[in-house]
């Protein structure tokens, strides 16, 4: 049941009914629905009344009595085998002027039987109605491994696309790589001099990285370095054969080296676009620029959009010497992704330093008189630092994702073998929680915020962790084990008939009952972190639940089957909420 839907409909009923006005657009634009933030406030609330007051006077709190008095006379009711009973236990009117909704009892026990009916489908949504989104994360370059901030990346576009497709979209997740420029010419000159045409010795990604290195740390001191590096790319550019040739070996070590570092991350995506391929497009779209008056040539031959008159850098869409550039490629890009999709939206995730590209890259398609400008995206996360500072892949010091993984394993490794003797597959284990660590630790935080990552504090088994999500989801199977409990259906009828629920057991049926909400936030904010510390809040609760309450041998046989429904039901959403978040869960502990 969409609960906010259901209030606001019967809100704009009592109004219309109570009150000697009608609902308009000045109060619909204001008024909210919202969740209190103290569950002593109830489940729902709104404001409805404290709008009204300011836009045709009279005291909130008396506007709000008569409203809540209107709406405790309606049959706001749900039906269950030809019975119906009521979704709420009182609505009532709260100083300054809010309207307080609390759920009652007999609705929450039946979400539980809804949530059983709807098992992996719970929290999910028609809202997308299969339109298309393209999410294109990743977008490396192929000089050196992916490093951290690569990671958060990936794991906020992976998750992003389970969360849109989740809610009914059909989600096309790309990759575009960077595999045309100076940066892969580093590599190759370095490769060129010292490879001695070998092969790498180690993971290829890394292999082609440290001649990226060594370029940078040689360029410190040779001077000439950079002439030849314009040298490599011009051969490059006109297609000369033994460079050719170099760039593609090179460029393939990189590729094979990031397909394994995907498959750790549990990454993948459903087209592969390169830049090399776009370098010689974009000419139709940079003289359509110059006839329109958004661009013009500069006295070198260079093609400059012109968007200082909408407080924007200009910027440069054609080189001097006519080869395009990334710019004017990302246009061509964009238009044939259209052409080909009709997206509803396309999502570049892309930190947040690259904010000002993406302003003129949008503005530019808008002036260019492309009616789709409004459905591009950029999703700009914040930077990720370790605690000893800024990473740089010129200076070496970079912290690659491969090598933060594997010491995320080594951390997990000593508890997980010492703590879980009887495992029959500990290395699994160990893969999973570690997984679940590292995506869990960067998807938490708002996508806007910087990120101090700290292998320390992501790995712990408490606090807010993926291995504390995990053990939570594997207590909860421990139980349902020695319970003997494979019920697939809960019997709404019987447990209707218990009559006190404790607590701590309403919290979660609460917490149960906003999952969908979350999901939807989530997805409309482009913020997996909200299912994130959603997940965190729901394992705490059943953690308090199982502190205080016996759930097993209770005499009580009502009370006993409801504890294990509502542990049954927890763990079909911490497993929903994890897959959403592209961590894999762990049945024993």
């Amino acid at each position: 049941m969409d609960m906010k839907k259901i209030i606001l409909d019967n809100v704009i009923k009592a109004v219309n009914n109570t009150k000697s006005i009608t609902w308009n657009d000045s109060i619909n634009k204001n008024v909210n629905v919202e969740r209190p933030e103290n569950d002593n406030f109830g489940d729902y609330s709104t404001n409805v009344a404290l709008i009204i007051s300011k836009v045709f006077g009279g005291r909130p709190i008396d506007i709000a009595k008569d409203i809540s008095l209107e709406l405790n006379s309606y049959d706001i009711s749900f039906e269950y085998e030809s019975l119906t009973y009521p979704v709420f236990e009182n609505i009532e009117a709260v100083s300054p002027g809010f309207i307080n909704f609390k759920l009652s009892e007999v609705y929450l026990k039946y979400l539980l039987s809804g949530i059983f009916n709807q098992k992996e489908r719970y929290g999910s949504s028609n809202e997308g109605g299969n339109k298309n989104i393209i999410i294109e994360y990743s977008a490396p370059n192929p000089n050196k491994p992916l490093h951290i901030g690569h990671a958060r990346n990936n794991f906020l576009g992976s998750s992003l696309a389970e969360i849109y497709s989740f809610s009914g979209y059909r989600v096309i997740k790309m990759n575009y790589l960077n595999d045309w420029g100076t940066h892969i010419c580093k590599a190759m000159l370095m490769y060129k001099k010292y490879g001695n045409n070998g092969g790498p010795d180690k993971k290829p990604d890394h292999y082609v990285g440290e001649f990226y290195v060594k370029y940078e740390k040689e360029a410190e001191n040779n001077t000439d370095l950079d002439k030849e590096l314009g040298e490599i790319f011009q051969k490059l550019e006109n297609d000369d054969g033994e460079t050719i040739k170099l760039w593609k070996k090179i460029v393939q070590w990189a590729y094979e080296g990031w397909e394994q570092t995907y498959k750790e991350e549990n990454v993948d995506f459903d087209v592969w676009m390169r830049q090399s391929d776009y370098r010689k497009s974009g000419k139709e779209v940079v003289d359509l620029a110059v006839e329109k008056g958004i661009a013009e040539r500069d006295e070198t031959g260079a093609v400059i959009a012109r968007l200082e008159k909408y407080n924007l850098p200009d910027k440069v869409i054609l080189r001097r010497d006519g080869t395009s550039v990334y710019a004017t490629q990302d246009i061509q890009l964009a238009i044939d992704s259209y052409d080909k999709y009709i997206f509803d939206r396309r999502i570049y995730v892309v930190d947040n330093r690259q904010s000002d590209y993406f302003k003129q890259l949008f503005k530019i398609i808008e002036l260019l008189g492309y009616k789709w400008f409004d459905k591009l995206y950029h999703l700009a996360y914040g930077v990720v630092t370790l605690p000893e500072g800024s990473m740089s892949s010129r200076k070496g010091l970079l912290a690659s994702a491969d090598e933060i993984f594997q010491n995320i394993k080594e951390a997990e490794k000593e508890e997980i073998y010492s703590g879980l003797e009887r495992m029959l597959d500990k290395s699994e284990v160990v893969e999973k929680i570690s997984l679940a660590a590292f995506r869990y630790g960067l998807l938490k935080v708002d996508p806007k915020q910087d990120v101090v990552f700290s292998i320390d504090q992501i790995t712990k088994f408490e606090g807010n962790t993926g291995p504390y999500l995990l053990y939570t989801y594997a207590r909860i199977m421990s139980v349902l084990e020695k319970a003997g409990f494979t019920q697939e259906i809960c019997d709404y009828q019987r447990l209707n008939t218990l009559k006190d629920i404790s607590i701590s057991a309403k919290s979660i049926l609460r917490t149960l009952n906003v999952f969908p909400e979350i999901v939807n936030i989530s997805c409309k904010r482009n913020s997996p972190h909200f299912v994130a510390n959603y997940l965190n809040d729901l394992a705490q609760k059943f953690n308090a639940f199982y502190g205080e309450e016996r759930i097993l041998d209770i005499k009580d046989e009502t009370a006993g089957y409801f504890k294990l429904c509502l542990s049954k039901a927890v763990s079909i959403v911490l497993k929903i909420g994890l897959s959403l978040l592209k961590i894999n869960v762990v049945e024993k502990m």
